[in-house]
């Protein structure tokens, strides 16, 4: 597996400012249809991002690895629009996300952009077909997290253990970095077994990973509707 065309170096812009940020993100086709995966905190710069779309980036940039991270250096290879202006020119988003219950005004870590099937960058990357290229989560097995960290957009290789499978969310051991988030992990056979969503909350040497079978589910979002999204087991 060539791992550079696999995960997608991303940068957006803090309305008002120049200050950047940066990440990562990796592309899935779901029924047919492709979509950008990467997290949503890369574009509302909030650990736990808030479904209020006028303190969000206007657009994702797709950076090209040949570039630095120096001022005036970096080159774009495509940007992709998160919002279309409804008739009250009210932001719309145009990506998949979810609305948490249990926490109102917040969304779940997760979007998915829409990718026109003939759009060149898809040339550029390879795509997870889900569900088929799910794998295996099992407490102790050795996965590789792919990012794009602190030496942006640079790829980095990280080896880590899963250590628990619940869920939306799974847990892998050691932390990331800056710039994994949105990044996929993988296992052995290259089969996804999660997106990089920073560190655990209780657990600062652990990263949680949002699961495949939330990105699956994510897809047939509406509004921020999600039908199937998976469920942690009750407590016992």
């Amino acid at each position: 597996m060539d791992f550079e065309k696999v995960v997608a170096p991303l940068l957006t812009l803090v309305p008002g400012t120049d200050i950047v940020r940066f990440g990562s993100g990796f592309f899935v086709r779901i029924s047919g249809e492709v979509f950008l995966t990467t997290t949503a905190h890369l574009c509302d710069f909030e650990l736990a991002p808030r479904a209020e779309w006028d303190v969000w980036a206007n657009q994702i940039f797709l950076i090209d690895t040949k570039s630095s991270l120096g001022e005036g250096e970096m080159t774009t290879l495509a940007n992709f629009e998160l919002f279309t202006p409804d008739h009250d020119n009210e932001r719309v988003p145009r990506f998949k996300y979810l609305l948490r219950a249990e926490r109102p005004g917040t969304i779940a870590d997760l979007i998915l952009i829409p990718i026109q099937t003939d759009n060149p960058v898809l040339d550029m990357y390879d795509a997870f077909d889900l569900p088929a290229d799910i794998g295996a989560h099992m407490a102790g097995e050795m996965v590789t997290q792919l990012g794009r960290r602190s030496d942006f957009p640079a790829l980095s290789v990280a080896q880590h253990h899963s250590t628990q499978s619940a869920g939306p969310v799974r847990i892998m051991f050691p932390n990331g970095q800056e710039g994994d988030s949105g990044g996929p992990a993988i296992d052995k056979g290259g089969n996804l077994v999660g997106m990089n969503v920073g560190s655990h909350v209780n657990l600062s040497d652990h990263a949680m990973l949002m699961s495949p079978e939330a990105i699956v589910a994510l897809a047939a979002s509406v509004n921020g509707v999600v039908p199937n999204w998976p469920q942690f087991a009750p407590a016992s």
